[in-house]
């Protein structure tokens, strides 16, 4: 099969192999770039089966080969991917576009367009295992992790701490965190997403989310922007830790504070000097009032009195009154 000489170099210029078969599988053309796929040079090609030179197989595919099938039904078959073997035994991954070369209603062959796809395939399966391992390590997380979009508010990803089971399809953060059909906007709740992008710096805000239980909970929110090539927030990282704990222990500290205070405010009124008469033993108050001393001290601490007679008393007031016999 001869070729054109403007058309011989045209396909000699292409990356891609390119062979020329007739019915029966015989190649009558190969381009340079075919020495390179396979390891045989287009001298030692033709005149072989197809199969002998780059197929996977070491023989004709019979009613499953490729080229046959284009021809049988007079129209191309594209991007079907393949094993090609080359002369030293290697396998490369490839991708195949047949055409059938028909002269009116007869196919006196095709044209086969092999890619090498080898490093692409590789490259695939290490984003792939890529994917995985980051997938691992973000649902290692022990806090909720979110990717939200910044212009629907939609989740792109959400760890197992953040959503248990497949996430549901255009589920926003606030429907998840908030169970509200509209983004937070009030005081108290401002969206961490709108403070991103109206910022583009990262932010830190205190929330109450709804846990992957369905639990209340306080929570600290920390966004980072995601940027696209022209600076633009088009998502946003947020994660989330329980502060629940550490706001109970804090509240729990300023009742403690404040108890504390009182008691020292109490004790600090009944220290210092005190007036007191040294006949009467009442207590002269700030505004100058005296005071019977029980009901100063009372007013001023959380002491209560019970009254009785000391010994001395008793005799005083009790002469014929035997001690010993009321004991």
């Amino acid at each position: 099969m001869k070729f054109n000489i403007i058309y011989e170099t045209i396909l000699n210029s292409v990356s891609e192999t390119v062979y020329v078969v007739d019915r029966e599988m015989r190649i009558q053309y190969v381009n340079r770039a075919a020495g390179k796929l396979t390891g045989y040079s287009p001298d030692e090609s033709v005149g072989k089966f197809c199969h002998d030179i780059f197929c996977e197989e070491s023989y004709r595919c019979k009613d499953l080969c490729p080229p046959k099938q284009a021809m049988e039904k007079m129209s191309s078959i594209l991007h079907r991917e393949a094993e090609t073997k080359t002369k030293n035994g290697d396998v490369r991954q490839t991708q195949i576009s047949i055409s059938p070369l028909c002269d009116e209603d007869v196919c006196t062959g095709a044209v086969i367009v092999v890619q090498d796809i080898t490093e692409l395939k590789k490259a695939d399966e290490r984003i792939r295992r890529q994917n995985t391992f980051l997938t691992a390590v973000i649902d290692a997380l022990p806090h909720p992790f979110l990717v939200i979009d910044a212009d629907t508010h939609s989740l792109k990803l959400a760890n197992v701490a953040a959503y248990h089971g497949k996430l549901p399809e255009q589920m926003t953060c606030h429907e998840l965190s908030h169970k509200t059909s509209v983004p937070c906007s009030s005081i108290d709740h401002p969206c961490p997403l709108e403070k991103v992008k109206s910022t583009g710096q990262p932010v830190m805000l205190e929330h109450k989310h709804y846990d992957a239980n369905g639990i209340l909970r306080d929570v600290e929110v920390h966004g980072f922007p995601i940027f696209d090539d022209e600076g633009k927030v088009v998502k946003m990282i947020e994660y989330s830790i329980d502060i629940s704990d550490r706001n109970r222990i804090a509240r729990e500290r300023e009742t403690l504070i404040v108890d504390l205070q009182s008691a020292l405010h109490k004790v600090k009124t009944l220290s210092g000097l005190l007036p007191i008469c040294s006949s009467c033993k009442k207590i002269r108050d700030d505004t100058g009032y005296w005071n019977i001393l029980e009901q100063y001290i009372s007013e001023h601490s959380d002491a209560e009195f019970t009254h009785g007679l000391c010994p001395e008393c008793v005799r005083r007031l009790y002469p014929n009154l035997n001690l010993n016999e009321s004991r």
